[in-house]
């Protein structure tokens, strides 16, 4: 699927947010890693109806389902909060995966390019 190593971009709309992180190792044609701006771990699973990322940090771990069931799971040491989310878009045009997505009134686009 990848020529090259991908970038994984998350973004909100209006702008107010913009992170580009570059792949570090894709361990099939479906599943890419990489470290976050904060150093965390994260993992990017790419299905035919959608994503599901998951992030490890310090304190918390994220998921954030972008398939047919959509939400965001945080687990922390105080409990597990679950929140619903909205996709507006999914598209996936060859090397480029792109989902738009509400979640608590953000408008935000994870995209996946090479």
């Amino acid at each position: 699927m990848f020529g090259t190593m991908p970038k994984v971009i998350l973004r909100n709309v209006d702008g107010c947010y913009f992170e580009e992180n570059e792949v570090t190792d894709i361990i099939n044609k479906n599943c890419l890693l990489y470290t976050d701006i904060e150093k965390n771990n994260v993992e990017v699973c790419i299905f035919d109806d959608g994503i599901c990322l998951f992030k490890e940090a310090s304190d918390y771990m994220l998921e954030l389902h972008l398939r047919k069931k959509t939400y965001a799971k945080i687990t922390s040491p105080e409990g597990i909060v679950e929140i619903d989310v909205k996709i507006v878009e999914f598209n996936r045009n060859n090397d480029t995966i792109l989902v738009h997505y509400l979640i608590n009134d953000e408008d935000k686009v994870l995209e996946i390019k090479n």
